[in-house]
């Protein structure tokens, strides 16, 4: 893929976050659009609300504030008036007399005009003008390799102008009964819109192509798990295994255990979906689960996404199973020379079981005789990757598993290819406490905190963000620094009982979000962020307690430190990112704060509040909403404030999502998708299912 302006460094960037030729990136959907077509004078610009405008004008002064938040200020003036506009960063590549175009929502204070992150372009005699342009998720690998929204933008224009020919996907007679257009002008028009109005039609058609895929996937995966397995049973190790808990199952935990035991039992495969709300009991669950194929001389592997949940899973099953007689190790980032020990005996059959992460997908990764396979927060995994798991083991069981409920209904059409089944209730447990905390009672939350602390309790803060960078729909233009390359976030920083390390170290980002609709927020400029949370933390009244910090940029010996030093040390305040969401299991942990949770869905707001309340203690979440909030927003906090329930939460999710309330921070278990959302789209994708059931039946 030689494509102007992308070099090789560019290009294995690219190839870090998935973009190897040419289809991939024309398949890289845009995220969002910024629409540019309301053009008026700079006198007028502040008397349409929240209405974004675009205003051109020459720049008059342009500097950096440095005093506060460092930020950088540019005026300009046209025939009718002046305006501000300011970025926050400390320097961008912007002088005195250049014409800019500015695009944004106007703040009129007292007559005096100012946007705040407008989005730029500057304009010359040799500008193309575009009244709406995309904006593209931009990874960390890209932003660090200076693949700005503008060179992504020229890149894949350069691309539609050169692809000679598109894949046939569809069968003719679907793309004559629906009327789709050509894919070519699906492509053209979703990357290059002359007009946001028109974009459904070409939506459609991309959204279809991309879940008739995923459906003839799902019922080749089907067809495949018809083939025979083994038949197994737990045998005198569910008595063992019993003896060993420190509690009863649940009625419910009983019941899914039957089930379980009846699939292996039988000479058919498998293939389950175990669902449960937070602290319903899966994890033992799953360990009975994996019985059978123990006690039948086979090999368990037990995949999760992260090392924080891999890891918490390994103690887990090593101290019962360990006590069993059966060795369990752990296999996910880490020096090969260390692995290699398991990988020979993992081949050999010595090892009979393995808790993982990504590393578990490995071509490296043999076994001698698997016979149950365990893939936890499944949604986590694109389905492409769960397939590359299940081919180690071609006659295996395999069993799913989800702290996010989706009711049986639609699960039954989003997982046509798995049985369910639900743990419905959970063991007693204390109830979690939840507030809507308004920024006038902040103090006295804070206050709350500090008495929670000095008890012993311990706090986790979480916020949507790592940094303000962290936005990787930002859209920039890469002139951000003095010589014009986009600046790199700088090192970030854990803190902690007084002392901070640095890590340069970065994880991917999510996928593009599934919705390509209209830009209809200001993320950029009010979502709360890990920095933002620790400087108000350390300035306050919780200034003499220790603050930790924890997200993904930080390698994984500095977030095990910082877990440590947050379950071990002295009772404190943990600062996160949603990497807490799953596998941080701490007992005397009482307080949930949420930062900005309407950048969250209501099932992973309920995810995140289930950190807590896992011992004794009376537990509480607070939500803090950003300004100005509107009436769906309140409605959804209101609601989770009152209800514990996760698949209630779920039903209550899927009944009130509108259009467009799309699936950024929803957890649908479908990474694969870039155009589709396998929630919103779900009546789409039973039809789909139904055409594949009528070509498979001939």
């Amino acid at each position: 893929m030689k494509i102007p302006g992308l070099g090789p460094k560019r290009r294995a960037a690219l190839e870090a976050v998935g973009i190897k030729n040419l289809g991939d990136l024309l398949y890289y959907y845009p995220g969002r659009y910024i629409d540019r077509s309301k053009r008026v004078d700079i006198k007028d610009a502040g008397s349409f609300g929240e209405e974004r405008v675009t205003v051109r004008g020459v720049v008059d002064k342009a500097r950096g504030e440095y005093w506060g938040r460092a930020k950088f200020r540019v005026t300009i003036k046209d025939d009718s008036g002046v305006l501000d506009a300011i970025w926050y960063m400390p320097s961008m590549k912007i002088a005195a007399g250049e014409t800019l175009s500015l695009t944004g929502k106007v703040i009129n204070t007292n007559g005096k005009l100012l946007m705040i992150h407008p989005t730029l372009e500057k304009i010359t005699d040799k500008t193309d003008f575009k009244p709406v342009i995309a904006v593209y998720s931009i990874k960390e690998s890209m932003r660090e390799s200076s693949i700005s929204q503008n060179l992504l933008r020229k890149s894949i224009e350069w691309a539609l102008k050169n692809t000679g020919s598109y894949p046939r996907v569809l069968p003719d007679s679907i793309e004559k009964k629906h009327n789709f257009p050509p894919l070519d002008e699906c492509l053209r028009n979703i990357h290059l819109p002359g007009e946001l109005s028109s974009l459904d039609k070409y939506k459609e058609r991309l959204k279809y192509e991309e879940l008739y895929r995923l459906a003839l996937n799902l019922r080749w995966n089907k067809k495949k798990f018809a083939l025979p397995g083994y038949a197994m049973k737990a045998g005198e190790l569910d008595a063992k295994l019993r003896g060993l808990l420190p509690f009863s199952l649940t009625q419910s935990q009983e019941d899914a255990v039957k089930i379980l035991y009846d699939d292996a039992a039988k000479s058919e495969r498998m293939h389950r979906l175990l669902q449960g709300d937070v602290g319903s009991g899966k994890t033992v669950t799953a360990l009975m689960a994996a019985l059978p194929a123990l006690n039948s001389g086979r090999q368990v592997a037990w995949m999760a996404p992260t090392e924080v949940l891999a890891k918490q899973t390994k103690s887990v099953v090593e101290k019962y199973l360990g006590q069993l007689g059966h060795r369990v190790e752990y296999l996910g980032a880490g020096d090969m020379s260390e692995k290699r020990h398991i990988y020979r005996d993992l081949a050999s059959g010595q090892l009979r079981v393995v808790v993982g992460t990504h590393a578990l997908f490995m071509p490296s990764v043999k076994f001698s005789n698997l016979g149950m396979i365990i893939i936890d927060e499944q949604h986590k995994f694109g389905a492409g990757q769960r397939l590359k798991l299940q081919e180690k083991g071609p006659a295996s069981d395999f069993l799913l598993m989800s702290a996010t409920p989706i009711p049986q209904t639609l699960a039954k059409t989003l997982y046509g290819d798995l049985d369910i089944v639900e743990i419905k209730s959970r063991p007693n447990r204390v109830s979690i406490s939840t507030h809507i905390v308004p920024d006038s009672k902040r103090a006295d939350m804070e206050k709350f905190i500090f008495d929670q602390v000095s008890a012993g309790n311990r706090v986790f803060y979480v916020v949507p963000r790592i940094d303000q960078h962290a936005d990787d729909f930002d859209d920039d233009d890469g002139e951000k620094s003095a010589n014009g390359s986009t600046k790199k976030s700088p090192p970030k920083t854990t803190v902690g009982s007084g002392r901070s390390q640095t890590s340069s170290k970065a994880s991917a980002h999510k996928s593009p979000t599934k919705n390509v609709s209209a830009d209809d927020s200001d993320k950029g400029v009010s979502i709360s962020t890990v920095d933002d949370a620790v400087e108000k933390l350390m300035s306050g009244p919780l200034s003499s307690i220790p603050i930790h910090k924890l997200h993904g940029q930080m390698s994984y010996d500095e977030r095990e430190a910082a877990i440590t030093a947050f379950r071990s040390g002295p009772p404190g305040v943990l600062v996160a990112t949603t990497i807490v969401e799953v596998g941080v299991d701490i007992t005397d942990a009482t307080v949930m704060v949420i930062e900005s949770p309407e950048f969250f869905g209501l099932a992973q707001l309920h995810q995140i509040r289930g950190r807590v309340g896992r011992g004794d203690r009376p537990s509480y979440c607070f939500l803090l909403p950003g300004a100005g909030q509107n009436e769906h927003t309140a409605e959804r906090l209101k609601f989770l404030c009152g209800c514990s329930d996760g698949f209630e939460i779920a039903e209550w999710d899927l009944r009130s999502r509108g259009p467009g309330d799309t699936a950024g921070h929803r957890q649908s278990g479908w990474d694969d998708l870039r155009a589709a959302d396998i929630l919103e789209d779900a009546g789409m994708f039973r039809e789909i299912l139904r055409e594949i059931d009528g070509i498979f039946a001939k």
